[in-house]
């Protein structure tokens, strides 16, 4: 079992090193099986974000020296959840669960990327300053 559980947080680690190719490859993998791009984009959106999540977190923990990085975001995307479903109800009398879900995943797609870039550059002038 424990021989399972690095296979994969290997695979997963190599993956989050770097979301964006990991994004580019997925995208030409999905869209030789597809051929939709629309459906190709937004399905590695959704895959992508995963990698994003364990990414963005680590690069949080490391330059705030916390471990709180991940909880974070799940907390961000818990209230977001709160917050969309709540604007749907109020606008539909009625929550569908599978639209908020999809609206935040993809959301937080854009909102990771965007600080994936922050905290990149922000960890390469962090070590830049502090190396010398």
């Amino acid at each position: 079992m424990s021989f399972i559980m690095n296979f994969f947080s290997t695979i997963y680690a190599i993956f989050a090193v770097a979301p964006f190719i990991t994004f580019v490859i997925l995208w030409f993998i999905v869209y030789f099986f597809l051929k939709d791009k629309k459906i190709t984009t937004r399905l590695t959106m959704d895959i992508t974000t995963v990698f994003l999540i364990g990414s963005v977190s680590l690069m949080w923990n490391q330059l705030f020296q916390s471990t709180f990085g991940f909880w974070l975001i799940m907390l961000v995307l818990l209230i977001s959840f709160g917050i969309i479903g709540g604007y749907q109800t109020h606008l539909k009398g009625k929550t569908e669960l599978l639209k908020v879900s999809r609206v935040v995943w993809r959301l937080s797609f854009l909102g990771l990327s965007a600080l994936y870039i922050v905290l990149f550059l922000l960890n390469i002038g962090k070590n830049f300053i502090f190396s010398t």
